[in-house]
């Protein structure tokens, strides 16, 4: 897939600016011995991301400036407001301040001028743009906006005219219409002057360059907005143009679509310079992604019947069975990675690393087995677990306590048994596949540490529940950390990355692994706010078990300080969680503030590592790849 970025520069420094005042502002007043309220009347600009941050900040949105009072600071919104609204200002002697540019403050002067003259106002634009609007209010809503041919008949034919252009229409509608004005009262004083953003008709004519033959050209910014919807009609040569509103749209699309292969990325003028970047590099992780899942979605089916020798027992190849269909349709994030490391490692793009990802990847449904007796579970990837397949299957028979206890029992033991089938075929794999790889030791001693470490911190994970539910010890956050270091981090990100390097007869770096372990503790912390907020069906497996298993997060630690504990440990650890004990839980952790203390430690790792990896010893698109892993694991649903 080709991507191109528009140049972007400039493109977005009339909001910044704008958003830059919105902080100074409340820098100042957090300082001041008696604060006064943030308001924004209007919205400052229409960006949902902003609006969030704003909300977190207690930033007030105005609707209605009515509702201004002598203890707020208004902000006014980016394209101006309505004269009366600053009148209302001044008036009340409020303080407030206008983002708006000199060049839209010097037209609304003139418009002001002219129609106090007796100038006929003519706004040529789309009448539902805010600009628009608000320009009209300049001359108390009696200007004549001119959106298309016909509404040239309502210009009078007498009095002299002040033309404004504003940026909401196409440039070829607009110069037509000025040109049937001139044509039309060419006897008559007609004054021209454009409101049309200088950085506006930037973005816009870069827009239209880099569009010609593309497939796709995507704007990054809100779907509301109208000056993205301008910026659409605006733009020529593209099959397809779409808005894209946000990351995870952005990524579902261009996983859906393998026909998609010229694009274009542009940022609308409302749209922060790094929105578009994490656009930019998550299409980066999701091209490497998209060829790595190909290449394992194609074989893994013939790599899994290999696992089955017709020779065995028929209750062996039953066993054998339960573990291909779980080790099938997998999302293959670790065989990525070790394709990735591979790749970085070497500069190759063959498929030598594909053997291993194999092994990797039933290793990973061999832990997922065993983890699933640990935690009781019933589900797995959407899919019943292996204990759970053998109790459906006997249960139903007879229902003697001694039968219910032995059945449980079977179901246990052959998912141990299992387990450890799966953990030594994937070992056989690697042998058989790269017994002639001169590093073979070395991969084959990273493969074992992984394990080991994974065990070890299984260890934690099992024994910390216990010792705090029953208060043989307070959760230390160490001890969590060392569970995503240990279970995480090395299971999911370093060691799969690590031994694609060592495939390539490479070591990772310690900035490197530094690196790969804070993105693996990100992974984890993402893992648990999804065992929590997110959906059953999406994540396949109930929301409530971490819950019902007093599972050791962060979540935890943090609301266990706080005066929500009591309250708290009412609902967890409860056998049976309802949807009320739910919604009660994640109320809890939003209240105590541990939902926003774990979410703002998220987003400053994610910087951390984004910052970390431009200093990286790498190809600009290994970066670009590893640091759309990390936004790809900032926007994941399961």
């Amino acid at each position: 897939m080709n991507i191109e970025v528009s140049d972007y520069t400039g493109a977005c420094k009339r909001c910044e600016k704008a958003l830059n005042l919105v902080y100074e502002i409340y820098e100042r007043e957090q300082n001041s011995e008696h604060p006064k309220n943030i308001c924004l009347y209007k919205d400052i600009i229409d960006n949902p991301k902003v609006h969030q941050e704003f909300q977190e900040l207690g930033i007030i949105f105005l609707d209605n400036i009515a509702d201004a009072c002598s203890n707020d600071i208004v902000i006014l919104g980016l394209f101006g407001s309505n004269k009366k609204v600053i009148d209302y200002l001044e008036a009340n002697n409020i303080e407030y301040y206008d983002p708006v540019c000199d060049k839209f403050k010097a037209i609304y002067t003139n418009i002001l001028e002219y129609y106090q003259k007796g100038y006929e106002i003519v706004i040529v634009g789309n009448k539902e743009s805010a600009e628009v609007k608000v320009l009209n209010s300049y001359c108390e809503d009696q200007g004549l906006i001119i959106t298309k041919e016909e509404d040239l008949e309502n210009i009078s034919e007498t009095k002299k005219k002040y033309v404004v252009i504003e940026n909401s229409l196409h440039k070829k509608e607009y110069n037509t219409l000025i040109e049937k004005i001139k044509n039309k009262y060419s006897n008559l004083e007609i004054i021209v002057e454009d409101n049309i953003c200088p950085i506006f008709k930037k973005v816009s004519d870069n827009a239209r360059v880099i569009s010609l033959g593309k497939d796709y050209v995507f704007i990054i910014g809100s779907k509301t907005s109208f000056t993205n919807m301008e910026l659409k009609n605006n733009i020529e040569g593209a099959k397809n143009v779409l808005i894209m509103a946000n990351p995870l749209e952005f990524y579902h699309f261009l996983l859906k679509n393998d026909k998609v292969q010229n694009i274009a990325l542009i940022g609308g003028i409302e749209t922060p310079i790094k929105e578009i970047m994490d656009f930019y590099y998550l299409s980066n992780f999701i091209i490497f992604y998209k060829e790595c899942f190909k290449k394992m979605q194609t074989s893994q089916d013939e790599v899994n019947t290999k696992l089955l020798d017709l020779q065995d027992n028929p209750l062996v190849q039953n066993v054998v069975k339960d573990i291909i269909a779980l080790n099938s349709d997998g999302k293959y994030i670790r065989a990525t990675l070790i394709g990735l490391g591979y790749y970085l490692g070497s500069g190759a793009k063959d498929d030598s690393y594909l053997d291993l990802a194999y092994a990797y990847e039933l290793f990973q449904t061999a832990v997922l087995i065993h983890d699933d007796i640990i935690d009781n579970a019933k589900l797995r990837r959407g899919k019943e677990t292996i204990p759970r397949r053998i109790c459906e299957k006997y249960l139903n028979l007879k229902k003697n306590d001694r039968y219910y206890h032995d059945t449980v029992k079977l179901a246990n033991s052959i998912g141990i048994c299992a387990g450890d089938l799966g953990f030594y075929e994937a070992n056989k794999i690697i042998i058989k596949n790269y017994k002639n790889h001169a590093n073979l030791e070395r991969i084959l001693e990273l493969y074992n540490d992984i394990i080991i470490k994974t065990i070890k911190g299984e260890i934690i994970d099992v024994y910390l529940p216990f010792q705090s539910k029953y208060n043989f010890q307070e959760v230390a956050e160490k001890d969590i950390f060392d569970i995503y270091e240990l279970k995480t981090s090395w299971y999911t990100i370093i060691g799969p990355f690590i031994l694609g390097y060592a495939l390539a007869s490479q070591e990772v770096t310690d900035s490197l692994l530094n690196i790969l372990k804070k993105i693996g503790i990100a992974f984890q912390l993402k893992d648990d706010f999804l065992g929590i907020y997110a959906s059953s069906d999406v994540i396949g497996k109930p929301n409530t078990s971490d819950i019902s298993e007093y599972k050791q997060t962060l979540l935890y630690s943090y609301i266990m300080k706080t005066k929500y504990r009591k309250e708290f440990l009412k609902y967890y650890g409860k056998d049976k969680i309802s949807s009320t004990d739910l919604a009660m839980v994640r109320s809890l952790l939003y209240k105590s503030g541990a939902y926003h203390h774990v979410l703002d430690y998220l987003d400053e790792l994610y910087l951390e590592c984004s910052n970390e990896i431009s200093e990286l010893d790498l190809s600009e698109e290994g970066k670009n790849i590893l640091k759309g892993l990390i936004i790809y694991i900032s926007i994941r649903e399961k």
